[in-house]
This record gives structure tokens, C-alpha cells and sequence, in this order.
């Protein structure tokens, strides 16, 4: 799969090595918020192993002109044998459904690749009665056809400032998943994880308990 991610507002931290990663990131975070060099490195380091632990094949750091930075996640995930509109509905029903009281809104819309499912959480108060942190949340399912994968691409951020901003963002990317080439000779099994709408978090390992260390 390919997805376009504009270099201008995107930053994506390499994840093929951990060192690299966590010193890209630190010296991400000490372009956004202040902070001695050794606490910005462990914020860095956290955040690049939870990336790993979850399996994720992008991380990034998005910051457009108008908006606080989001984190970008993207994680391989299990498909249906087929993906249609009727299955798509079908996911956009169960997010809806089972995926958590934060979910507020979802939509279809059309890629290259056949339809994706976007889902958007709103913390309320069930999350400030959890002491979870109050973060924005927008994910996508997107499919990879014939390969029984799909991707789940998820911005996180902690600020509401330039959310319509990162809105228009996440849509674009989205809507630009276009076929790789290369995926007609990768192998088919990745061992993506099995396919379920994301639950919300209930422990410290989570996205969303470590995207407020961004802003």
C-alpha cells in the first residue's frame, strides 16, 4: 500500500532502527515543547516501544500551520476474505457498536484500493472518570485487496487547536491509499493482528496513554 503523506506537515520516524527512531523523535519533540535534553530522549524512547510493541509500520509526527502536533500510527491488521462495501458497512456498524462510547462519528469513503471506514473518538466523560488522558482520535481502516490485510491508521493528539485542520489532514491521507507494486511479489502473510474495532485503553501501554507527551 501506498500512502501520501505530505513532507511539509509530516515527519515520519524511521522504525527500522530503534536508536535512529528514538533520536529522531526527541529531536522532534524539542522542536514542538521545551525540556532538558535527557527527559525529551525517555519521552522518545517510550513512545518508539510502545510503536514497536504494537507492531507499528509508520510512525510520524503531524503538525500543519494552525494546529498542535498529532501523533500518526499505522498498524497491520487481519482483513475479511473479501472487502466490499457491504463488509466496510459492516466494520463501520461494529466500531459503532462495540468500539467505545468515545466514538462519535464514522464515514465511508472511497479509495483506490475500495472503500475505507474513518472513525472519530471524542473523550467524554467516561474517559475523565477513568483518569484516562483526553485525547482526540481519528482511525482509519484501510484494505489492502487480495492480501487479507488491512491497515489501521490512527492520529492521536491531546489538543483540540487545528483539529478541523488535522480533520482535512487525515481525510487526504486517507483518500490517497493507492496499490504498491511491490506488495504482487511480498508475501502474503505478514501476521497482521486479527481484525476487531480498537477497544478503548485501559493500560499504560497504550497510543493513547502517550500521545499527550507530544505537545
Amino acid at each position: 500500500m501506498l500512502i501520501s503523506l505530505p513532507d511539509d506537515v509530516v515527519r515520519k520516524i524511521p522504525l527500522s532502527s530503534p536508536e535512529t527512531a528514538v533520536a529522531e523523535f526527541a529531536g522532534l519533540l524539542a522542536g514542538i515543547r521545551p525540556g532538558a535534553a535527557a527527559d525529551l530522549e525517555a519521552m522518545a524512547h517510550e513512545a518508539v516501544d510502545t510503536a514497536l510493541r504494537h507492531g507499528a509500520v509508520l510512525l510520524a509526527v503531524a503538525h500543519p500551520d494552525g494546529a498542535d502536533p498529532a501523533l500518526l500510527t499505522g498498524v497491520a491488521m487481519a482483513a475479511p476474505p473479501t472487502w466490499d462495501l457491504d463488509s466496510a458497512q459492516s466494520l463501520r456498524d461494529a466500531v459503532e457498536d462495540v468500539a467505545g462510547p468515545d466514538v462519535r462519528e464514522t464515514l465511508l469513503v472511497t479509495t483506490s484500493l475500495g472503500p475505507a471506514v474513518i472513525a472519530q473518538r471524542v473523550p467524554g466523560p467516561e474517559q475523565a472518570r477513568d483518569r484516562r488522558p483526553l485525547t482526540l482520535q481519528l482511525q482509519a481502516f484501510i484494505p489492502e485487496p487480495n492480501t487479507r490485510r488491512m491497515l489501521l491508521l490512527t492520529l492521536a493528539s491531546p489538543s483540540t487547536t487545528g483539529w478541523s485542520t488535522h480533520q482535512r489532514l487525515f481525510a487526504e491521507i486517507v483518500v490517497s491509499a493507492n496499490h504498491d507494486p511491490a506488495d504482487d511479489f511480498a508475501p502474503a502473510d505478514l501476521h497482521p493482528t486479527t481484525a476487531r474495532p480498537p477497544t478503548p485503553a485501559d493500560d499504560d501501554e497504550s497510543f493513547e496513554t502517550h500521545t499527550f507527551r507530544v505537545t
